[in-house]
């Protein structure tokens, strides 16, 4: 929350007193206070507000405020403008106080949730730059969010690989910096770094050490950066998509792996045969004719229709899509040739489902199969757009004048083909830690 000299002159204050004071004790010249929304652009353990985003969640500090009003109907009493400006330019102390005096009448156990012990986890990360701050700040209210509805169970794997890269991440940034300051590692030293840099990666990911190897070859060679060759470029842009991808490959498996094994009644299936999302991603990445990680989804969902109450076509599937039709310009248009058009819409990727659109759609899905699919129907279907998102992301970030994007797209599935490598892994892991206890 702070630096180590005035956490020591906080410890043993409650909370909000901590938290006051750090703010206020924060002010610039002008005496404005400014909540930073810091982040890194690391891939081991990306931005927590690039994953939330990717799942069409909340994920600015000023989107969770709304979100806390709304939600608790309790009112900030913090102007429109001043909302801003607390993320922005920075606001007076007044303004905070009213804000940490709306954090205290939020039916949220703070202090429970942010001990002492986590507040220490998230200085460490401060102290490095790491994302892990975002993350050990805000894991914990889901874990209790979690824990009321009933979800726990099948999110513990997630939540435990969440908390384990963290800790990964920032013990390596720490180790990283005492060789720096012990004069075992010199800062100007590319090479050296990116050696060490390389072993980390090697030692804590799936990803191949050809793809790591890449990247360790820019910092011995530099001038070939100078006029790449498309060969090149491309071995790069390889690299850079499985560091890219790695973290959501695996945030992905763990997820599932807890719902399956909670939600599961087929343990023999569940070691060996892929879980859906799993089979879904693997799907896109392989089959040049699904043209989305969302139609590639469906096309899974549509199978256990079809099981569960005879053959469902994509036709049928699209009849329990609601269509504004003061929305829609297509006049003498009949309804379900627009519903079937939305529906070839959604699968090409050419838009996607608003959150409420895409719930009305499966809760109308679950009502037509008499099933109730909770909320990880919606979950599943909001990751395989995430992907979607994410493949977009990449390939936005790396069109080189030397390369074609179809290349590079040839270059997303490979990297995204591994998912079954980490499902299987991960599995066995999982199955091994549950006989262990």
């Amino acid at each position: 929350m702070g630096s180590n000299s005035d956490q020591s002159q906080l410890e043993g204050k409650p909370f909000f007193e901590q938290l006051e004071e750090e703010l206020f004790n924060s002010a610039d010249s002008n005496n404005k206070i400014k909540i930073k929304e810091v982040k890194s652009a690391h891939y081991f353990l990306p931005p927590l507000q690039d994953f939330l985003e990717l799942l069409n969640l909340p994920h600015t500090q000023r989107e969770f405020l709304d979100l806390a009003e709304s939600a608790f109907g309790i009112n900030s009493k913090i102007g429109r403008s001043s909302k801003f400006a607390i993320f922005k330019e920075g606001v007076s102390k007044p303004t905070i106080k009213k804000l940490v005096n709306w954090y205290k009448r939020l039916p949220i156990p703070f202090e429970d949730i942010l001990t002492a012990d986590n507040i220490a986890k998230i200085d460490r990360s401060s102290n490095v730059g790491s994302n892990a701050g975002a993350w050990l700040s805000t894991i914990p209210f889901y874990k209790v969010s979690a824990n009321e509805n009933g979800s726990e169970k099948e999110l513990k794997p997630l939540f435990n690989f969440i908390d384990t890269r963290c800790e990964t991440e920032v013990s390596f940034a720490e180790s990283l910096r005492k060789k720096v300051e012990a004069g075992d590692l010199d800062r100007k030293d590319t090479t050296a770094i990116y050696n060490v840099v390389n072993t980390f990666w090697t030692n804590k990911t799936k990803i191949p050490k050809h793809a790591i190897g890449i990247l360790a070859d820019i910092a011995t060679h530099p001038d070939k950066l100078k006029k790449p060759t498309k060969e090149f470029t491309l071995s790069i842009i390889e690299g850079y998509c499985y560091m890219r991808f790695d973290f959501y490959l695996e945030a992905i498996t763990y997820f599932e792996i807890g719902c399956r094994y909670e939600y599961g009644n087929d343990a023999q299936n569940f070691k060996n045969k892929l879980g859906v999302l799993t089979r879904s991603i693997h799907a896109f990445s392989t089959n040049n004719s699904i043209s989305t990680c969302f139609e590639a989804m469906l096309i899974e969902y549509k199978k256990i229709l079809s099981d569960l109450v005879g053959e469902t076509s994509f036709r049928k599937l699209a009849s329990f899509i609601e269509i504004n039709e003061l929305e829609n310009d297509e006049v003498g248009e009949l309804l379900g040739d627009k519903q079937y058009k939305q529906l070839k819409r959604w699968r090409s990727g050419k838009d996607t489902p608003s959150n409420e659109k895409l719930a009305d759609f499966l809760d109308k899905l679950d009502e037509y199969a008499n099933v109730d699919s909770g909320y990880l129907l919606i979950s599943a279907f909001r990751v395989a757009i995430g992907i979607d998102k994410l493949v977009r992301n990449v390939l936005s970030a790396t069109a080189f004048d030397n390369c074609e994007p179809h290349e590079v797209e040839a270059i997303i599935k490979k990297v995204l083909a591994e998912i079954p490598t980490y499902y299987k892994s991960n599995i066995t892991d999982f199955l091994n830690a549950k006989n262990a206890d």
